[in-house]
């Protein structure tokens, strides 16, 4: 935190920023952001060790863009996290794109582009744009298992396709292609899923090609949107090492996972929902285990108003399932595992206070059953079924 938090200061001296504010030199627009959260769970330690209490949950970057011409943006962001194990606020290039806007039907980028995963993914660092601290996790999850955690929907390395085709008197329709590949580090969140079982480590990632795709029906009733967007791919290979120093691969043949999004807002109210559904075929090249196809589904609804101009109040309801399948947790029953790490069910209620235009601060609070979003290396005297979860976050932005 200090090393980027350092860095941040320098740029904003160099540069001369008026705090609290976004800011221009030499055409170039600067922004960015600054986090940090703390987390309290009565059981369960979730995104850290968060039964003691957690301050190691905090956000920083900072933003570069310069419009080139009428038509050519270049841009980039450098982005520091620290959640637990993951992150440890190490400095990487959330994104960096060429965009060329050709009309408002057509335009594409090149570069290290955000992934499209329902509404929220892409604007998920900025959280001034809503009242929670923490998205829904079943849909957003930081630390998912399975291929739905952040650092595997985040960013694809490719180009993209994207426009808005007006539909007269049935509103618009946004569109986005893409295609590329992803650079998942070992101290990701995938890997810490694949080595939960301590049964080996991982000691390389590929991600193959992978494809991402959105539609949105801009409807013509003020406020009224939908979505769908979905990822895909077919060859996604995990080098593993065993304690006895054999190579192995977790081959996913298959992987694909999509959101169906609704949202509605009228004046100081926003209301949503989102359904996602997931599937990964995954193989053990060399173990005599047949393939494991894996479906997890997830939903969420959520309603949030602002009663003023400083306070504003949200809840939601969250369900995330390991097996779409498997619902009552019948299967870990079978192998003598509690039946509740088949599923994660999770009811939050958040408030906002905007103390001003440039920081808000945060207190939100969860009531938690199930468990099958934590991570084991974070609970190794097991799991609890029912449990609570304290989040509160300040954040600046400029």
């Amino acid at each position: 935190m200090k090393r980027i938090s350092a860095l941040i200061c320098i740029m904003l001296i160099v540069f001369g920023v008026k705090i609290g504010s976004a800011f221009e030199s030499g055409g170039i627009d600067i922004h960015g952001f600054i986090s940090q959260g703390y987390l309290l769970s009565d059981k369960n330690n979730y995104l850290g060790k968060s039964g003691d209490g957690s301050f190691q949950f905090n956000e920083v970057g900072i933003n570069f863009s310069k419009e080139l011409t009428e038509n050519l943006r270049l841009g980039i962001q450098f982005f520091s996290r620290d959640l637990g194990e993951i992150g440890n606020n190490e400095v990487e290039i959330d994104w960096a794109y060429g965009d060329y806007h050709w009309k408002d039907w057509f335009g594409f980028r090149v570069g290290i582009l955000r992934q499209a995963h329902g509404f929220y993914n892409e604007l998920r660092d900025l959280d001034m744009l809503r009242t929670s601290v923490l998205l829904p996790q079943s849909v957003y999850a930081e630390s998912g298992r399975d291929l739905v955690g952040r650092d595997f929907i985040s960013r694809i390395q490719g180009a993209s396709i994207y426009g808005e085709i007006p539909m007269k008197a049935a509103g618009s329709l946004s569109y986005m292609l893409m295609i590329g590949g992803k650079n998942i580090g070992n101290d990701s969140a995938v890997a810490k899923w694949t080595q939960a079982a301590g049964t080996w480590t991982v000691s390389d990632i590929d991600s193959g090609t992978f494809y991402n795709g959105k539609l949105q029906w801009n409807t013509p009733l003020n406020g009224l949107r939908f979505g769908f967007t979905a990822s895909k791919s077919t060859d996604i290979r995990l080098n593993l090492m065993t304690k006895a120093q054999t190579a192995m691969v977790n081959d996913i043949s298959e992987y694909y996972s999509y959101v169906l999004s609704a949202e509605y807002s009228w004046k100081d109210l926003v209301i949503s929902a989102e359904y996602m559904k997931h599937k990964k075929d995954s193989e053990i090249i060399g173990m005599a285990a047949p393939p494991h196809p894996v479906c997890p589904e997830a939903y969420y609804v959520s309603v949030s108003y602002r009663f003023t101009d400083w306070f504003e109040m949200g809840a939601y309801y969250s369900e995330f399932y390991y097996n779409e399948d498997d619902k009552n947790g019948e299967n870990f029953k079978l192998i003598r595992m509690p039946d509740y790490l088949a599923w994660q069910k999770d009811f939050a209620l958040s408030t906002r206070f905007d103390i001003n235009k440039s920081l808000t601060f945060k207190l939100e609070g969860h009531v938690i059953d199930g468990a099958t979003q934590l991570l084991r290396q974070e609970n190794p005297d097991g799991f609890e079924k029912s449990w609570y979860l304290f989040a509160a976050k300040i954040s600046f932005n400029f």
